[in-house]
């Protein structure tokens, strides 16, 4: 099977708004297609694809609108060959995706374990994406090195957003499974639960944090001829566009959604028109969501979550993934100092130092 437009479509989109093409850029995306393989495609296919792709002169896929022309794009494609050439051996992942027609293997699973954790927090913490086409809900598919092959699906409980993890290797033992799991380091121990029985233990609470609501003078911004903005109307994104601006922890450093190094250099805030530091917003679940502009009238920090709660909200600046700041600066939230050490909170737990001489406090408990 060809992949070339489909491997080149998702680096272009990881591209298209890079000033420059360059070495360092070419290396982040070769080892980003050998740490990350693309859905259910290994490093090898990969870069067979890449390699082959460039031999025959294929042509370049259009889905992605690119400023440079097709002879810098090809070089550019071509230092992500050798750059991966250059890589070799090249890391074993954790985990492969298995493609959707597997989840026939999983009609009698056994449920193993139940995550303290939402759709949207699995998928940052092992950068996969749920299948999200299943009339039952999402559901995502992996195999592991042993070979144990595991199902996550949500929602599976009443009333509850954590997810299942079910093993679709009976002759495993669902220990063995759990703990190879773990070893990976993207999923801690204390989040997930043993099952022995379809009665599942009682999700924890420790990873749910409190709420505050949008400060009244903001409600019904996003409507149309609202007398907030003067006739602006804010954008609120709905789940798929909100997924664009997630970040995780990963081996300690914050990523973006893209699975590259959060860095804030040139993002820009309405306090700091001088540059350097985001917006972000964190859902309950602990989950943050971080945008590079901040407009007026246009996009605010109630944008990420719709007008909902937030358990946080405010600035943020990171340099290749370590932060350097946190503030609580958000006039929609105006959130207490509760909320902004819940933020803290969340960081560290993902593995993301944060230091307390780098949080800046505007509002107080």
């Amino acid at each position: 099977m060809d992949y070339w437009n489909g491997i080149v479509q998702r680096i272009f989109y990881r591209i298209q708004f890079e000033p420059d093409l360059n070495e360092e850029l070419a290396s982040r995306i070769a080892n980003a297609l050998l740490v990350e393989p693309i859905e259910t495609l290994t490093a090898a296919e990969e870069y067979t694809a890449l390699a082959d792709g460039l031999r025959r002169q294929a042509p370049l896929p259009s889905l992605v609108p690119m400023r440079q022309p097709p002879t810098e794009l090809r070089n550019f494609l071509l230092r992500v060959v050798e750059g991966m050439d250059s890589m070799r051996p090249w890391p074993t992942p954790p985990y492969v995706e298995l493609p959707v027609d597997d989840l026939s293997n999983f009609q009698n699973f056994r449920p193993i374990a139940r995550l303290a954790l939402s759709v949207n927090e699995v998928e940052g913490r092992i950068s996969r994406i749920f299948n999200r086409d299943s009339e039952d809900g999402p559901f995502l598919l992996l195999r592991l090195n042993s070979g144990a092959t595991v199902g996550f699906f949500s929602p599976y409980w009443e009333g509850s957003d954590d997810v299942l993890v079910a093993s679709g290797s009976a002759d495993r033992d669902p220990v063995e499974v759990l703990r190879e799991l773990t070893d990976t380091d993207r999923l801690e121990p204390e989040i997930i639960f043993h099952i022995d029985s379809n009665d599942a233990p009682p999700s924890p609470l420790s990873t749910r944090y409190e709420t505050t609501p949008i400060l009244p003078p903001f409600r019904g911004e996003h409507l149309a001829g609202n007398d907030v903005w003067e006739g602006k109307q804010v954008e609120y994104l709905d789940d798929n566009k909100r997924r664009d601006f997630r970040l995780f922890g990963y081996n300690g450093l914050l990523h973006n959604s893209k699975g590259d190094l959060f860095d804030t250099a040139s993002a820009q805030t309405l306090w700091t028109p001088q540059g350097g530091r985001a917006i972000f917003a964190m859902d309950k679940d602990g989950y943050l969501y971080s945008a590079p502009y901040h407009i007026i009238g246009e996009f605010h920090h109630s944008s990420f979550l719709a007008g909902e709660p937030v358990a946080g909200a405010g600035e943020i600046a990171a340099s290749q993934g370590k932060i350097v700041l946190i503030s609580d600066h958000s006039t929609h939230y105006q959130p207490a100092r509760k909320y902004t050490r819940q933020v803290v909170d969340s960081l560290r737990r993902q593995g993301v130092a944060v230091a307390d001489n780098q949080i800046e406090y505007h509002y107080a408990d």
